[in-house]
């Protein structure tokens, strides 16, 4: 007979086992949640609460993260980065704090064996997606600021995004594309092209991806939600080529 947790009307081993991975969760990040239902609620995607009846979710409490990681990283870019001009520190927090960059945390912390996603997203590989993956880092951080305040979103934030910062900062606040262009052009006149070779998924959410050509041959492909979120990973990943020999 499997008994059942008041509190959560679920059976009470499926209310251990989630218990646990939360747990694990945790550690991974470093912070221990006083109010565990913020936990759960920072990696509760939209189509898991719509699929099973539950009325709450993640976008909330990610838009208030949004806020706190604005607010944090351009306290440490002031701070840290005094001789930038506005300009240059609004372009390195962009850098940052972009899809990109909060995908790679969640990436690095394992985020997408913790979301609680729906099973259609879950068909399509929609925890892997880095629009889900960013949000929920946004997430994460509203529920750190909530449950404890600012010092420790602070601390969970700046120790995921100094490395990129001091990368930005140190090429010059150049982005992807210009670098190529500058590393390419030291061996003469080279002609680079990008192209959006393919597209796929709903209007609301399209994915575009990109090819950057170097004298008609391939040397990066990216995926953005823009054409030029696309191109810049394309030339991300040609900078790598080069850099390869």
């Amino acid at each position: 007979m499997i008994e059942f947790d008041e509190q959560y009307n679920i059976p009470f081993i499926i209310f251990l086992f989630r218990n646990e991975v939360e747990m694990e969760l945790e550690r991974l990040i470093g912070y221990e949640f006083k109010n565990k239902n913020l936990l759960t609620l920072a990696i509760t995607h939209s189509s898991y609460a719509h699929e099973n009846g539950e009325k709450e979710y993640n976008e909330k409490i990610e838009y208030l993260g949004d806020a706190v990681l604005e607010l944090i990283s351009s306290e440490y870019i002031f701070k840290t980065y005094p001789k930038l001009s506005e300009g240059e520190m609004t372009k390195a927090r962009a850098y940052a704090v972009c899809e990109e960059s909060l995908a790679e945390v969640a990436n690095r912390y394992g985020f997408s064996d913790f979301l609680r996603v729906g099973r259609c997203e879950s068909k399509v590989n929609g925890r892997y997606r880095n629009s889900i993956l960013a949000d929920s880092v946004e997430a994460i951080i509203g529920a750190i600021y909530l449950d404890s305040g600012i010092d420790d979103a602070r601390s969970f934030i700046l120790p995921n995004i100094k490395n990129r910062l001091e990368s930005f900062v140190a090429k010059g606040n150049k982005d992807y594309k210009t670098q190529l262009q500058e590393i390419l052009q030291v061996n003469g006149d080279i002609k680079i092209e990008y192209k959006i070779v393919d597209s796929y998924g709903p209007e609301h959410d399209k994915v575009f991806v990109s090819e950057v050509y170097v004298n008609g041959k391939v040397f990066g492909k990216g995926k953005g939600r823009n054409k030029k979120e696309a191109e810049m990973e394309a030339a991300q990943e040609a900078i790598k080529t080069v850099n390869r020999g």
